[in-house]
């Protein structure tokens, strides 16, 4: 059950009481999250002990919506992909006091 404790027209800011139900699930009812449109998703971000919860977008970039282990494989892919040929550089431009010009 939800306790409205205030809310910040300026900011549209709702804090609420919620309680866990037995299984530990937490549910949000309806009049907090507004007129979503049923089976919506959310993307739930833990910021230490903060609960982020927001729309989720179509169009979110790789790193958002992949896992730990699908992020790990892509970098792996892109790791072991064949380089663009480039020329190699010289001791010369490796020197130090050329590295700067």
């Amino acid at each position: 059950m939800a306790v409205p404790l205030f809310s910040d027209d300026l900011r549209n800011l709702i804090v609420a009481i919620l309680e866990t139900s037995d299984d530990g699930g937490l549910r949000l009812p309806p009049e907090l999250i507004g007129g979503v449109r049923p089976h919506a998703k959310f993307e739930l971000e833990v910021l230490g002990d903060i609960l982020l919860l927001r729309p989720a977008d179509s169009d979110r970039p790789f790193w958002r919506q992949a896992t730990s282990q699908q992020r790990a494989e892509a970098f792996q892919r892109w790791a072991d992909a064949p380089r663009p040929p480039a020329p190699d550089l010289t001791d010369e431009s490796l020197r130090r006091e050329n590295l700067y010009d």
